[in-house]
């Protein structure tokens, strides 16, 4: 593999999981802020270095597979399973998975095996700040998953076998509290009292003596029922797979949660949306089903806000109170709640003591849908991935209101449980002016107006992009709105303007949170949809586009179509939000080779040469046609058999055809003519 710094760089290609790394970036891993001067030209020996290591055989002007240039950069491929993390990453992920459904032995055995590929200190060896702070963010990685490899352990009865290991983990880790907390229920359950508590004692002190802080509430309240005995600590026995751990609980009846976040006070407009959520409440008398409503709608759209605005609404029918909680469906900072953890959250919110909560997902659920009967409850479930994450938190008899919102159609939910969906569309000119004079005052947008309209132009009526700007122009008080609306003309092509440190509120970090959550080939499709001129796309030039089947390019914009990347404005044609558009123009410039770029390019621009030709028997007059060449074997035209379909085609693609007309004029690569 080289030199270290040539590692290094292997590292780092590795670490972006296929995602392309520009030269900077590489760089700074490597060397930090203090590179040497040839540090491109390294770099590129480097690179080439390894490509010859990696593929030994490849043939003399054959382009490499492995390590391959992306901008000015590069990106490596490599197989799934090859990497020892990603392994590693995905048996964890798949025993958090396994234990949420209640099986806990299987967990346990699959964390053990994900711990058995760590072989030593991550990155040993290698220089560079990337590896630094890898090697100390895996340390912590690894540390908490072998503390939940053995909290399954003694979750499973296993108390014996784990007291040796936890206790030579906390002289290591003497800050641990969790790790303190499983050696307390590994000594109790063992008949060890007295050390379980010495235990406590012993971390208390270096807490002390180390911070000046007290032991956490988990771990002072588990002192406490130690020292009252409590038998809810030792369970009768180890738990099965499928046992359903029954609770004694407490009387609940009086529990009334209130948990909606606060309307927003400057909602403004979506009379319709308001209108069609209220008829839900109103159409077929008195239901017997509970009523669910799913809010969906592109990023930034402005979905929570109305429902939440909503749910303020309809409130007082709903007397026993209401249960709000992010499922984090798109959140990148974070993992998607699942049912069970969202189950146990609901619990303890109607009044079920922490310790009562059942072990059991369908214990839970059980238990949960319980509480819930009789009663008339409101229930909001934002940010929702998929309607898997939602159907098992739906209550099981009627009195209920369900509110969901999410970026996806929740199709699943609207064909299996009756969902009545509610798409939330980007604001009215009319909202967005109303929603401007809401937030900035009447003043700036009456004096100007052609400011105003231009900066709901930009902002393609978007509700987060709007507020953004009106943030920006609402603190800076003396700038006029012409400013604004220049600074968003003058980047256009990027969304440097939308560009913010928080990213819930960033719309570059919150349209790349939808973009990471569909397939591959779907994430393909939309950022080669940035190259398209023409103002929407067709099925058929879209599958010119991207050089694929017709009936594999349905799937995938069926796909982008319920993610709310894209919007079926008529049967099979297409169109994509202003500000979607330039995000997907970004994203094809990182994540597609130059040379793919203009291959796509020009297998469109040959779809509509080539389709415009085939209308011009009926259409053009004698000679003018000019004999043109195959088209490229991907890119398929379309023929016709009458001139009203002919007629057709060309009226429905005129602005398309004039948008690729001055492309083609500006391409480095245009189609030929023989």
């Amino acid at each position: 593999m080289g030199p270290p710094q040539q590692q290094a760089v292997l590292a780092a290609l590795l670490l972006r999981r296929g995602r392309p790394a520009t030269a900077a970036e590489l760089i700074d891993a490597v060397w930090g802020d203090r590179p040497p001067r040839a540090a491109v030209s390294m770099l590129r020996t480097y690179a080439s270095r390894l490509r010859k290591v990696l593929e030994p055989v490849r043939a003399a002007g054959e382009p490499p597979k492995v390590i391959v240039t992306a901008a000015d950069g590069y990106r490596i491929r490599v197989p799934g399973r090859a990497v020892d993390l990603d392994l590693f990453e995905q048996r964890v992920a798949k025993a958090r998975k396994l234990r949420g459904e209640g099986r806990l032995s299987a967990a346990s055995e699959l964390l053990h095996t994900a711990l058995d590929v760590w072989e030593g200190t991550p990155l040993a060896g290698l220089p560079g700040p990337l590896a630094q702070d890898e090697r100390s963010r895996l340390a912590e990685v690894r540390l908490s998953v072998l503390e939940a490899s053995l909290d399954a352990e003694v979750e499973l009865g296993r108390h014996g076998e784990s007291i040796a290991a936890l206790t030579a983990l906390l002289s290591k880790h003497p800050l641990r509290e969790r790790l303190c907390r499983l050696l307390m229920l590994a000594l109790y359950r063992s008949g060890r009292q007295a050390e379980a508590l010495a235990a406590y004692r012993g971390m208390r002190s270096t807490l002390v003596a180390e911070l000046g802080i007290e032991p956490g509430t988990s771990l002072r309240d588990l002192h406490d029922r130690m020292l009252a005995a409590d038998p809810a600590l030792v369970p009768a026995g180890p738990p099965g797979e499928d046992d359903a751990q029954e609770a004694s609980l407490p009387p609940v009846t009086g529990v009334r949660p209130a948990q909606l976040p606060a309307d927003l006070a400057t909602f403004t407009g979506r009379e319709t949306e308001l209108a069609q959520a209220d008829a839900m409440l109103t159409s077929g008398g008195k239901t017997a089903a509970v009523v669910i409503a799913a809010f969906s709608g592109m990023a930034g759209v402005g979905k929570t806000t109305l429902a939440v605005h909503w749910a303020h609404r309809v409130a007082h029918r709903y007397p026993d109170g209401q249960l709000f909680l992010d499922l984090r469906g798109f959140d990148p900072a974070a993992a998607a709640m699942s049912p069970a953890e969202v189950v146990r959250v609901f619990l303890e919110a109607l009044g079920v003591p922490a310790r009562s909560v059942p072990d059991s997902p369908d214990a839970r659920i059980a238990l949960y849908r319980t509480l819930l009967a009789d009663r008339r409850m409101l229930i909001l479930l934002d940010n929702a991935r998929n309607s898997e994450q939602v159907r098992p938190l739906l209550p099981g008899s009627p009195g209920c209101l369900v509110v969901v919102t999410s970026r996806t159609q929740l199709f699943g939910l609207v064909a299996g449980a009756g969902a009545r969906p509610v798409a939330v569309n980007p604001l009215t000119p009319a909202e967005a002016h109303a929603f401007l004079t809401r937030r900035l005052g009447a003043g700036p947008p009456t004096a100007e107006p052609r400011a105003t309209d231009e900066i709901i132009r930009r902002c393609g009526r978007l509700p987060l992009a709007l507020a953004l700007v009106a943030a920006r122009a609402a603190t800076r008080p003396g700038q006029p709105l012409g400013a604004v609306a220049r600074e968003l003309s003058d980047s256009r092509g990027s969304l440097d303007a939308f560009t913010v440190c928080d990213p819930a509120t960033d719309l570059r970090a919150v349209f790349s949170s939808s973009y990471d959550h569909v397939s591959r080939p779907a994430a393909r499709l939309f950022h080669l949809l940035g190259l398209v001129p023409g103002p929407d796309i067709s099925v058929h030039a879209a599958a010119a586009l991207a050089g694929l089947p017709l009936r594999e390019t349905r799937t995938l914009l069926t796909e982008l179509v319920r993610s709310h990347l894209l919007v079926e404005q008529s049967p099979g044609r297409h169109t994509v939000h202003e500000l979607l558009r330039v995000h997907a123009a970004e994203r094809v410039l990182t994540e597609e080779p130059r040379q793919e770029r203009e291959r796509a390019v020009e297998r469109l621009l040959c779809w509509y040469l080539h389709t415009a030709d085939a209308a011009c028997p009926d259409l053009a007059e004698r000679g003018c046609r000019t004999p043109l060449e195959s088209p490229p074997p991907s890119c398929h035209p379309l023929t016709f058999t009458t001139r009203d379909q002919a007629l057709r085609w060309c009226e429905q693609e005129r602005p398309n055809l004039v948008a690729a007309a001055h492309l083609a004029a500006t391409t480095a690569r245009p189609c030929t003519v023989r």
